[in-house]
């Protein structure tokens, strides 16, 4: 399966997704990562009905979204945008051997313990040490909300100097 943007983004599915980065990349399928919502069937309804009809929606826990992820591409469908709502999914998945050469970092927002990295990226230590263990394998980094924004490289001096806030 040919993933075209991996994005970690606490809302999952919405308008940035479904208008933005769905409208510019055409995916074939949104495979949404997260083990609380695959165990809820209305959550997941909700999510897979927000998407237009012509984009498969699977919402999977983390364990078989990784296994979808690493099968062989169906020639029908293999344009896919993965979502998962942290930074720890995300680390989760490459964990299991999915290949994960750029992740898009999307929102993130405040909660209680979190502080701002970006405008639209709040993180605590757990956040960071994920970032920072993606990156020392082999991940890309990059901060962006829709298309065509500002982008930003989370680097590990970065992630070092926020840690110290922290």
């Amino acid at each position: 399966m040919s993933i075209l943007l991996a994005r970690i983004d606490d809302r999952f599915i919405h308008g940035q997704v479904t208008v933005g980065w769905s409208q510019k990349l055409r995916p074939d399928c949104i495979v949404l990562a997260n083990d609380d919502i695959a165990a809820d069937a209305w959550r997941s309804r909700v999510y897979a009905q927000s998407v237009s009809p012509e984009i498969e929606v699977a919402v999977l826990a983390l364990a078989a979204a990784a296994e979808r992820l690493q099968s062989e591409p169906d020639p029908g469908r293999e344009r896919t945008l993965l979502l998962t709502g942290s930074p720890a999914d995300m680390r989760e998945l490459a964990d299991r051997g999915v290949p994960l050469p750029e992740i898009n970092v999307g929102g993130m927002h405040y909660s209680a313990g979190k502080q701002e990295l970006l405008p639209y990226v709040y993180v605590d230590h757990g956040d960071v040490e994920a970032f920072k263990a993606l990156i020392a394998d082999g991940c890309s980094l990059r901060a962006q909300q829709v298309p065509g924004g500002k982008e930003t490289i989370l680097a590990r001096g970065l992630l070092v100097a926020m840690e110290e806030r922290l």
